[in-house]
């Protein structure tokens, strides 16, 4: 092949400044990962750990815990190895308080499916699925920012039932634990 000018035949000053231009790119890309992952290096290192996924799960928690505050005074929350132990001693009844897709979807064993909506709409008498107002109940949703959960709790407070907590990590804490759950088409897990 005949070389002109430390050119191959057939490459021009166009293609050379392209592969420049290309190679130029790529050091920037690699550049500002590495300096990327220095600056926040303890960040990276918390979402591999698993850390950072707590730590927002925990200001989730906070934040609705603030905001049932808000709603109203009396709303309790239950952690997760509390309401496990009332659930294993059978000493509460677990209320999914999503709609009831979310509940056929999946949900924790032995739950009852009632959702807010059709309680606030009268569509459903609670009254009469809950007659105990002394039980303790156990109020969910899909935790995070999901309110529906204390909205439940709220109206069963209002509505005389003294014993309502709320699970604040929601079904998918519960299901993330490893506690039972109930899957249409896989049964019981």
């Amino acid at each position: 092949m005949k070389v002109l000018n430390g050119n191959t035949k057939g490459e021009t000053a166009a293609t050379n400044n392209f592969k420049t231009a290309v190679k130029q790119c790529l050091l920037l890309i690699i550049a500002a990962c590495i300096l990327g992952w220095t600056l926040n290096f303890p960040l990276v290192l918390k979402s591999f750990n698993g850390g950072l996924l707590a730590e927002i799960h925990k200001k989730q928690l906070d934040d609705l815990k603030a905001k049932a505050e808000q709603f109203s005074p009396g709303i309790r929350f239950v952690d997760l190895v509390t309401a496990k132990k009332l659930y294993d001693d059978r000493q509460a009844v677990f209320l999914d308080a999503r709609s009831s897709a979310e509940y056929l979807a999946s949900s924790i064993a032995g739950s009852v499916g009632i959702s807010l909506m059709s309680v606030v709409k009268g569509e459903v008498a609670i009254e009469r699925l809950l007659n105990d107002k002394e039980e303790i109940i156990v109020t969910f949703c899909s935790g995070g920012e999901c309110d529906v959960g204390v909205e439940m709790a709220k109206e069963l407070l209002g509505r005389g039932y003294k014993n309502v907590y709320v699970l604040g990590e929601g079904y998918p804490g519960w299901e993330m634990a490893g506690y039972p759950v109930f899957k249409p088409d896989q049964g019981v897990k």
